[in-house]
């Protein structure tokens, strides 16, 4: 029993790990949104929107709400999945995700040109697995790998 357990389960990471993130039409998507996260309350710890534990998205803005800085993401109140975070111009940083306000799960950066500059993932707020830096024509210059503690294990450059 053990032995399928294990077999289950490194598949399981294996599949999910190698699964890639489509963070262009991610963008897209929410690309329309218009709520502002100021117009949430916050209320013992929770963001509350017309007297209920808020679940969708939200946009920040700069002190002059001209600039667009990111996309937060609330389930029940609590800062849970996707995150965008947006250049001064409005073009996206990066996409990824959080899970009770950690940042969790897989992540992307990208260069102003829109070119991805750093895909990777997170547990809770660690680094884990491999990392892959890339140049601002996409071309692959670094990679690394870090254990379940966030520490690097291994780095190769190209």
């Amino acid at each position: 029993m053990k032995y399928y357990f294990c077999v289950f389960f490194t598949s399981f990471l294996i599949f999910s790990c190698n699964q890639k993130m489509d963070y262009k039409s991610i963008i897209q998507e929410y690309e329309s949104e218009e709520l502002l996260c100021i117009s949430l309350l916050e209320v013992e710890g929770k963001k509350i929107l017309f007297g209920n534990n808020y679940t969708g998205s939200c946009l920040v803005y700069d002190g002059d709400v001209k600039k667009k800085e990111m996309l937060l993401s609330y389930e029940d109140g609590v800062q849970e999945g996707l995150v965008i975070g947006y250049y001064p111009d409005g073009k996206p940083e990066y996409v990824g995700y959080r899970n009770n306000g950690e940042i969790n799960g897989k992540f992307i950066r990208l260069h102003k040109n829109g070119e991805v500059e750093i895909k990777g993932q997170f547990r809770n707020g660690t680094y884990i697995g491999v990392f892959k830096y890339y140049d601002e024509r996409g071309k692959k210059i670094m990679q690394r790998r870090y254990n379940d503690f966030g520490v690097i294990m291994r780095t190769k450059k190209y």
